[in-house]
């Protein structure tokens, strides 16, 4: 018998519990064998053991492992698909440390019965978005996009892509339209400089400690470096500059710009922290660091590699993505230039087949890789395309659950991996990561174009559910007047990862959404789009609030923004999908009360787009295809915009003015309430409102 040996990393656990559906799944995966060419075995990537008895038939609903979440953890407090899901009793399979070196090949190959073949080819593949125009200009993007779910609602396809055309005629005839200046000046190029004019342009310590100190609060610098490191080489830097490596210059000033957009993000409009927008005037002090950074890689040969390249590149990534409310392809393009130089750089193998790798580098590079495995997976998202890493050519083993204290550049050998309970910088890190990488797995999944058995999603759900449930309890959602003591960030984490795994069911299912009005064995899968979608837009509402100026999530929702916003708009478009169906000949799909739900979910984020639809191309999109499905109209620029986008309803605006009466604060009184006068002149002063960056206070660096 040959003896194939797939590529594991350094748990062999993960890669027998991974075989056994993938095996199922007949998802190829490529293996060394070291005896006969004959062999046609192919090894799986790994996912966790599902007991055969698990395997449903489509249309059965798929239990949940004791370890789920309960109803009371729910944003809603509902529970994950009203009509069908069910709690199984017995043991729950734990999640393998890391799954993130492992997933289908592209050349997936799927030998089931007939039987279900035939069920899986009478639904149509999910060809994702083409626009195309007379001149031969085309923009695609994949099936797990919202935008490709507005494109089949003809209604919505045909409003929003003609004022996308109006917008883009717009700006090309622009005389003054800055495209370089707001665009990664990476891509574009900037004037080059020396590394004395770099240097100068660097503020004061005291300032620079501010934007420092700003940074170290984030979630970034746990995936970036190690703290005590950093500053010891911070503190030699003041105390040498010009001696510093230019690279390490780059680095700082990542730092200091992320900081000073936190600075920023803090400076309200009204009621509500502001998130950072583009200043172009050459002037300010955001621009001034953008340009700086780019400066320092080139002169730095950033292309080649080495000490600090990689962190300086993720951090720039992350800059102007921050700068952006709309997802740009021009990031997913950043990124095509970060991820060939880390493969380069070799972070995508395990430090510990190269012993001249030091137990402090190596750890370090684990935690880099980690970072840019994940920035893989949800940039790509973002642009609605596959992701670029290919993770059965990479090993790298998932960092260890350390404090920064315990460990340095004079550790020997690494200490042992801290319990998960035991909350650290890096468990977040290492939480999103397994979960990520089950996302990963079923991105591919929706952007491969041959039909795969209806069946293996419900695997996947599983593998997806289970790993959901196997999270460090401090990162598993709770509600939050059981969160009182828990920190901003703490908090967003939550959201974050529980946003994450209902945004992966929808992609998961989204295929079949049309084929289960027709076809009752897909019930389940338009059951968890719904509740999904759902779920996704109360988090949306309960972000809202609490990211006001007096919200627990006002210090750090800037952060997330652009990404959840993507999920939001995934959901939105899932729900008017749903919305439209019930009022054509599919009544019987849901019940008149969560129809109307769904249209009170879809009116308050239509609320909540109109306050940006003045910076924001997708938020006018939004607000475009809700008003379009919903029926209501734009408002006038006279100011009356209560009764245009309420119609008068003072039932449905008190339903959401007081958040404590949303289910997420399960039953606590009511503490506040706010006027709808109050909420449309605030949407109107908001939208003629954003953030500028003044020029810095900082008198020259004279070292």
């Amino acid at each position: 018998m040959c003896r194939h040996q797939p590529f594991r990393g350094s748990n062999p656990g993960i890669a027998d519990a991974l075989i056994s559906v993938y095996a199922e799944t007949n998802l190829s995966y490529p293996v060394i064998c070291v005896e006969s060419e004959r062999c046609d075995v192919t090894a799986r990537a790994h996912v966790p053991h599902v007991p055969e008895e698990a395997f449903l038939d489509p249309g059965a609903t798929i239990p949940a492992s004791t370890g789920s979440v309960s109803i009371s953890d729910r944003p809603n407090g509902s529970s994950d698909t009203d009509h069908t899901r069910s709690e199984r009793s017995g043991s729950q399979s734990p999640l393998p440390a890391s799954i993130s070196g492992v997933a289908p090949s592209t050349s997936a190959i799927f030998t089931t019965n007939a039987e279900e073949n035939a069920n899986t080819a009478s639904v149509p593949l999910d060809g994702g978005y083409m626009k195309y125009n007379n001149i031969g200009t085309a923009n695609y993007v994949g099936s797990s996009h919202w935008a490709a779910v507005l494109d089949s609602i003809s209604e919505l396809k045909e409003n929003v892509e003609q004022q996308e055309e109006i917008r883009n005629m717009a700006t090309d005839f622009n005389p003054h339209n800055p495209v370089h200046s707001s665009s990664p000046r990476l891509l574009y190029g900037c004037q080059q400089a020396t590394k004395a004019e770099i240097i100068s342009s660097i503020p004061p310590r005291r300032a620079a400690d501010r934007l420092v100190s700003r940074y170290l609060t984030l979630d970034i610098p746990s995936g970036i470096f190690h703290r005590g490191h950093f500053l010891v080489e911070y503190d030699n830097f003041w105390k040498d500059p010009s001696g510093t490596s230019v690279m390490w210059i780059c680095l700082l000033l990542t730092i200091m710009c992320l900081g000073e957009l936190d600075q920023h993000s803090q400076t309200p409009t009204g009621n509500t922290p502001q998130v950072p927008t583009l200043d172009n005037s050459p002037t300010s002090s955001i621009n001034l660091f953008r340009e700086r950074i780019v400066q320092c890689l080139v002169l730095g040969n950033y292309t080649k590699g080495g000490p600090y390249v990689i962190e300086s590149l993720i951090q720039y990534n992350m800059i102007e993505h921050f700068l952006r409310r709309d997802a740009q392809f021009e990031i997913w393009i950043l990124l095509g230039m970060l991820i060939p130089i880390s493969l380069r750089m070799g972070l995508h193998r395990d430090p510990k087949h190269f012993s001249e790798i030091p137990a402090f580098a190596g750890e370090m590079r684990r935690r880099v890789w980690a970072t840019i495995f994940q920035i893989d997976i949800g940039f790509s998202a973002l642009a609605g395309l596959p992701r670029m890493i290919k993770p059965q050519q990479c090993d790298t083993e998932e960092p260890r659950n350390l404090l920064d204290s315990d460990f340095d550049e004079n550790t020997l050998e690494l200490p042992q991996s801290r319990p998960e309970s035991e909350v650290t910088p890096v468990l977040f890190l290492l939480a999103k990561n397994r979960i990520i990488s089950v996302g990963g797995l079923i991105c591919d999944l929706a952007h491969d174009i041959r039909p795969y058995p209806y069946a293996e999603l419900m695997r996947f759900e599983k593998l997806l559910r289970d790993t959901r449930n196997s999270l460090p309890a401090s990162l598993r959602w709770q509600p939050l007047s059981q969160s009182i003591t828990e920190s901003p960030q703490t908090l967003m984490q939550r959201v974050y990862l529980d946003m994450f795994f209902y945004k992966m069911q929808i992609i998961l299912y989204k295929r079949y959404l049309s084929a289960s009005m027709t076809q009752p064995q897909y019930t389940h899968a338009r059951e968890v789009c719904l509740d999904s979608a759902i779920n996704i837009l109360e988090y949306q509402h309960l972000l809202d609030e609490e990211t006001q100026l007096d919200g627990r999530l006002s210090s750090i929702g800037w952060t997330y923004s652009l990404i959840l916003n993507d999920d939001f708009m995934l959901s939105a478009s899932v729900l008017c999908f749903y919305i439209k169906q019930y009022s054509g000949d599919y009544k019987n799909i849901i019940d008149e009360e969560t129809f109307q739900r769904i249209q009170s979910l879809l009116r308050r984020s239509h609320d909540i787009w109109l306050r940006s639809s003045s910076v924001s191309d997708e938020a006018q999109k939004a607000v475009r295809s809700l008003g379009v499905i919903l029926g209501i109209q734009l408002p006038r620029e006279d100011g009356e915009i209560a009764d245009q986008l309420f119609g008068g309803s003072e039932d449905f605006f008190s339903q959401f003015n007081n958040p404590a009466s949303w289910p997420v604060y399960q039953g606590e009184k009511p503490v506040s309430t706010r006027s709808k006068l109050v909420l449309c002149s605030h949407v109107a002063e908001l939208n003629s409102t954003q953030i500028i960056y003044h020029a810095p206070t900082w008198p020259p660096f004279t070292g």
